[in-house]
């Protein structure tokens, strides 16, 4: 395994963090202020080194997201090792819903194979630690409500929602 380190950052809304090592990023989390941020990731950077040029590759993917990339999330490089392994499977499934689009937390179980567990699946995106690059924003209720978003509430589910569908290039006419 390799060193563990962190940085944090101005994002385009408040603050940004990330945890990892050069196996990946094991922790992003946003928050208004700096101060509000490290007492986030208090335990996720606990033992880990500082270095504000720290993973330059999800910065980047990040920067796009913002400037409306939708896709670039995707291409950031994850260490789920400690995960229990349904959040880990639970996880990965978010992974694969593409920007701008919604599935439901039955969906999400069945495709962590566990068909009858969507509460567990729930359990997992409520536990999320890489919000944003796990879009856990994009898993809604079955009857199409928006339920719980750590990363900042409701309004900011809604609102990173609309970013991805406004980003969405439009259908082409057919000929």
């Amino acid at each position: 395994m390799s060193a563990r380190k962190h940085c944090i950052f101005p994002g385009p809304q408040g603050w940004i963090g990330m945890a990892g090592s050069d196996d990946g990023l094991s922790r992003l989390s946003m928050k208004p202020t700096p101060e509000e941020l490290l007492e986030d990731m208090e335990n996720d950077i606990r033992g880990s080194e500082q270095d504000d040029s720290a993973f330059p590759q999800a910065r980047q993917c990040l920067d796009r997201y913002f400037q409306g990339d939708a896709g670039a999330l995707a291409e950031i490089v994850l260490d789920l090792s400690g995960a229990p392994s349904f959040f880990a499977a639970a996880w990965e499934a978010c992974r694969g819903i593409p920007a701008g689009e919604t599935r439901s937390y039955a969906w999400l179980a069945a495709e962590a194979g566990r068909p009858n567990a969507a509460r567990a699946a729930g359990q997992a995106m409520a536990r999320n630690p890489l919000a944003l690059v796990i879009p856990c924003h994009r898993v809604i209720g079955s009857n199409g409500d928006l339920h719980g978003y750590g990363a900042g509430g409701l309004s900011v589910k809604a609102r990173l929602l609309q970013l991805e569908q406004a980003s969405l290039p439009l259908p082409r006419e057919q000929a």
